[in-house]
Order: structure tokens, then sequence, then C-alpha cells
């Protein structure tokens, strides 16, 4: 069936509302034109005032906001400060990289040798620069560009020294010209100095006696290193100094480098001062440091700790092997020695009663007393089973040690009849003195 010639359901209630919106819209329409051309005001449309969801706001949002850009300001305020305090670092490192340090004082209060890095750079620069030329020496040349003007044309040329020179056209006069006046210079400077060998020694010879007459003349004193030195070729490095001839000149050179040096002595005794200055500063406070964790610490255990950890501290300190005191013998004296063993048997105890420890005195029955009255009280049902006790039962267990005689009872037939026992008590002899063996036998039993 063809969709466009399907048939729509449409009740007559839909067509009643469709109608009544039809003649709304048209009475709309007619009151907006009388409007329009009467010139009357047109009234607002009524806005919907119900605040919703979305306009409401939190509370505290606003306190939150102004407390936010406080601390905005706050932060950048402090990021300006790091700023220019690092700026200010860079500054002072910069000038100190160059050399252009404050004092030589204050030099030894930064970890950096800025001296030997100034020096280690300048090396640095050095070989770089020497590993560069060799480098761009065996480079080839590279491809001229063609020239735009006939003006910027390369060529060659050979200047007065004899080397192999490029510059452009137009420059080419201008660099013959300065090659032109250094060669006229230098042909002026060889004709001033140009002499023959005759010539040359006979000056010499004058120079010669000009210097031993003025030595003659010289009054007679010390001879010194520049007077024999003759204008010697060689380098004597930088330590030397070389002395004036004439002696009040060398006296005062003498006077000016002893004052040098007495500077130099004066202003290392300065620093040392100064260093021994900071130490004890640093010690004075090292020591109320200490006093005051000595005064948190309570208790004699904590204060012989912190005497132990001096002691140790000044040990370290000690250089060197640590004398022997006069009291210490050698190993080799003692080992001479006889060691005499003396067993002294126990005054606190009687004959056959056990020796009470300390902490049992005063205690009104002893552990085994205490565990057969509770097994006493204990009722049967709760008690083990007898089988726990008669598999595991020794023979020699059912053997109990007599205090009064001394020994085990005997066992059999002779152990029932009253009459054997008597005998038995008969024939036992009286207690006699007990050696020290019976009674560590009689203790190892009582325990």
């Amino acid at each position: 069936m063809d969709k466009r010639k399907k048939q729509f359901d449409v009740t007559a209630a839909s067509l009643v509302d469709l109608k009544a919106e039809l003649y709304r819209k048209q009475e709309a329409f007619k009151q907006e034109k009388l409007v329009k051309d009467t010139g009357a005001p047109l009234k607002p449309k009524p806005t919907n005032k119900k605040s919703s969801i979305w306009n409401k706001q939190n509370e505290g949002v606003s306190d939150r906001a102004e407390k936010d850009v406080e601390q905005k300001t706050e932060e950048e305020n402090t990021l300006d400060k790091s700023k220019q305090k690092l700026e200010e670092k860079a500054r002072l490192y910069e000038q100190m990289t160059k050399g252009d340090l404050p004092d030589e004082e204050t030099e030894s209060l930064f970890l950096v040798d800025f001296t030997q890095k100034i020096i280690d750079q300048k090396r640095d620069a050095a070989k770089s620069t020497a590993v560069r030329e060799p480098a761009e020496e065996a480079l080839p040349d590279s491809e001229i560009p063609p020239p735009e003007n006939p003006d910027q044309e390369w060529v060659d040329y050979v200047d007065s020294l004899g080397r192999s020179r490029r510059c452009m056209k137009k420059d080419l006069p201008e660099l013959l010209k300065m090659d032109k006046n250094l060669h006229v210079k230098r042909q002026e400077d060889k004709g001033k100095t140009l002499l023959s060998e005759d010539m040359r020694r006979e000056l010499q010879r004058q120079q010669w006696e000009e210097e031993e007459e003025a030595a003659l003349k010289r009054p007679i004193g010390p001879l010194h290193y520049e007077d024999i030195r003759e204008r010697e070729a060689r380098e004597l490095g930088v330590g030397y100094f070389a002395f004036a001839q004439d002696e009040a000149l060398r006296f005062k050179q003498r006077e000016t480098l002893d004052m040098l040096r007495d500077q130099t002595t004066e202003q290392r005794a300065k620093r040392e001062k100064l260093k021994g200055t900071r130490k004890a500063m640093l010690d004075a406070r090292l020591a109320k440091v200490r006093q005051r964790k000595m005064k948190k610490l309570k208790g004699d255990g904590a204060e012989e700790e912190l005497d132990v950890a001096d002691n140790e501290v000044e040990k370290e300190e000690i250089v060197g092997p640590v004398p022997l005191l006069p009291e210490q013998k050698s190993p080799a004296s003692v080992e001479n020695k006889k060691v005499d063993v003396v067993i002294q048997e126990r005054k606190d105890t009687k004959m056959g009663i056990p020796h009470v420890r300390e902490w049992d005195k005063g205690k009104e029955f002893a552990l085994g007393q205490w565990t057969s009255r509770r097994r006493d009280e204990r009722e049967a049902e709760f008690a083990p089973p007898s089988e726990y006790f008669s598999d595991y039962k020794k023979p020699n267990q059912g053997k109990s040690w007599t205090r009064s005689r001394q020994g085990y009872p005997p066992q059999g037939p002779a152990a029932r009849s009253p009459g054997s026992t008597q005998a038995a008590a008969s024939q036992t002899p009286p207690p006699e003195q007990q050696s020290l063996d019976d009674l560590l036998a009689y203790y190892k039993h009582s325990v």
C-alpha cells in the first residue's frame, strides 16, 4: 500500500482542539496589529520570576571567591619575591664567575672555587679552539655561490708575507694598499738594523766596555745575579724578580717586597684568627645545645649515655698509640700465677634444709604445695585419665626421697612388713658428718 495514500484516523475532538487553537492565534494576531496601528506601547510579556535551581547560589560562594583572590595575590607576591632573589643570585654568580669577587675573606665562605673555575673555563675554551681549527682546515673548500654583482666576485691574491688570501673584488684595492704600507715599514726597519757581523761585534764590545767602566766606578759591595747575567736569554719563571743593578733602587724594591710580604702574613694571621673566633662561637653554640638537651633529658641513664658519647668523642680526638697504665700487667705474668679454687659451703642454710631464695621469704607455701592444693580442690571428673600416668610410669619413678634417712625406702616384701622397717631403722648407723659431694647430691634430688 502506498504510504502517501495512507489515511489517518482523525477524531472529532482533535478537530475541535485544532480549530480552537487556530482561533486563539488569529485573535492574538489581530490585537497585536491594532496596537501597532494605534501606536500604544506594547506590554512586556510576563516573565517567570520564580528562581530555579540553576540561578540559586550556594552559601559562602562569594566569601570563598574573595579568599581565593587574596590567596592568589599573596602567591603572586611570593613568586615575585622569589624571582627577584633568584635574579640577584644569578647576577652574583655571573659576577663571581668573571672573577669579580667581593674580597678574599668572604671567598672562603663559598663552597665553589671560582678562581679554579675561571682557569678551567679558559683551558676548555683553548682546547676547543685548538680542536676546531684543524677540523676547519681539513674541510674542503665549499662551492662559492655565483655573484649577483661584478664587485662581489671572489678573487685570490698573495700578500707581502707570501700567504694566499681570498677576498671580494671590491675589497682588493684596500687590502693591497695595506699590504704595501706594511712592506714599506718592514723595509725601513731592516734598513736601520742592517749591519755586518764586524759592526755588530764592535757595538757589543763598546757596550761591554761601558758596562765594565760603570762596574769599576761602582763602590765595592756584594755581587748580585743581575750584575753577571749579561742579558741571559732563558726565562726564569714567574717567581723570579729582576732587581735593578743600582743599589738604591734595589733597596727600594726590597723594601716594597718586604712590605707586601708583611701584608700577606698579616692578612693570613687575621684570617686564622677569624677562623678561630668562628670555631669558638660554634663550640659555644654546641655547648648550649648540649646543655639544653641535658635539661630536657631526665634520669641517670640518659646522662650516662651522654657521658659515654663524650668519652668516645674524646677518644677519637686522640691521635697515636695510647700509653699503657702503670697498673696494667702483661698477660704472661698473669698466666704464670696459680689459681686457687676454694669451695665454700653456704652459711645461710642449715643441714638438711633447702636454701630459700630472697624473693621466696615470707611466702605462705611453695610452688609444690600450691599445685598439690589445687589438685586436691579439683573435681574428679575434670582430672586427666589415670592411663596417662600408668603407661609411662618408670620402675624407679615410685621411689620417694626421705629426708630423715636420706635414702630411698625399700621396695618389695620388705617394704610391706613393719618389722622389717623397724629392723632397718635399728641397723642404720647414726648420721655422720656429710661431705660436699653428699650435700650436692642432696640438693640435686631435692630440686
